[in-house]
């Protein structure tokens, strides 16, 4: 689970958040070392890896990408999609920054290169505080938006914060997603599609890649 490929800027808080492109250079060329491949979530296997990226920043098309090509991989970008072309509305005054969201032109490119979309609501709020208009409306509209604009199924969804409950996990079933990512970490199975887990690199982490690796990959 990523957010930010990019150096942090200055004034930013919470700085965690962001992978450097040397950084992130740096795990897929140990990936491809190690004989890791890109799988989409319904054909993982054995020596497979979903790199994900949350809130489908730009810097995503201008550092990630050129890179996971570069490595032969793909990844999976969640979207709010209300926010497609506009800033990180939900968090930019506790973040100090503001951060620009992919636009359409951005998304659709990557579709055309085989990247997969998913849905992280319309707004990023936290889902288990909302009424049931409120929840249907972030769930159901943001998979119809994203589908009318980019012409693919949208199946997977990522919950915002890693906040859920039963009912927000209905609903996302109800609206037709086939899985749903944490934020929580653990291997990913299938076994509860609704609840996958995602290892977070965050940038604060000494060591972060080895201990992935340690922990998780049993290398």
């Amino acid at each position: 689970m990523y957010h930010n490929i990019a150096k942090p800027p200055r004034n930013a808080r919470l700085k965690s958040l962001y992978i450097t492109p040397a950084q992130f250079e740096r795990q897929l060329k140990f990936l491809k070392l190690i004989g890791y491949k890109y799988s989409e979530i319904d054909k993982i296997e054995d020596k497979t890896v979903i790199p994900t990226f949350d809130d489908a920043y730009k810097d995503f098309i201008e550092n990630a990408y050129p890179l996971l090509e570069k490595y032969g991989y793909k990844g999976y970008v969640f979207v709010p999609a209300k926010l497609v072309g506009k800033y990180n509305e939900w968090d930019y005054e506790k973040l100090n920054v503001k951060k620009e969201i992919m636009d359409w032109e951005d998304l659709r490119f990557l579709v055309s290169k085989g990247y997969k979309i998913g849905s992280h609501t319309l707004t990023h709020p936290d889902l288990t505080k909302l009424s049931d208009e409120e929840l249907k409306k972030e769930i159901f509209d943001s998979k119809k938006i994203l589908e009318d604009k980019l012409g693919v199924e949208i199946d997977t969804f990522c919950y915002p914060y890693g906040y859920y409950n039963d009912k927000v996990t209905e609903m996302v079933k109800k609206a037709g997603y086939k899985y749903a990512f944490l934020v929580e970490e653990k291997r990913c199975s299938l076994d509860k599609p609704y609840e996958i887990g995602r290892i977070n690199v965050a940038g604060n982490r000494v060591f972060v890649f080895l201990s992935f690796l340690e922990k998780f990959l049993r290398f």
